[in-house]
């Protein structure tokens, strides 16, 4: 059994936190929203930059706590 290091749980737990910012914004907007508004309103409440929110939305949906249709641009939480 490997133990992970102390930086390594943490970063761990700060991209948590930071998918749970993700959903709670989208779940503020009724479940469904333009990726092109979520972006800045993420970036706003993490104080991340902008360019950095995309690995947030790619790291929700690996998560399987939104889903990303790349075709309309539009996040939808999974239910």
């Amino acid at each position: 059994m490997t133990i992970a290091s102390p930086t390594v749980e943490s970063r761990a737990q700060q991209l948590r936190n930071l998918i749970q910012e993700l959903v709670e914004v989208v779940r503020d907007n009724g479940g469904k929203m333009p990726l092109s508004d979520a972006v800045p309103s993420v970036a706003n409440r993490t104080g991340l930059p902008l360019s950095e929110v995309p690995y947030i939305v790619n790291s929700a949906v690996a998560d399987c706590r939104i889903t990303a249709d790349l075709r309309s641009g539009v996040l939808e939480l999974v239910r």
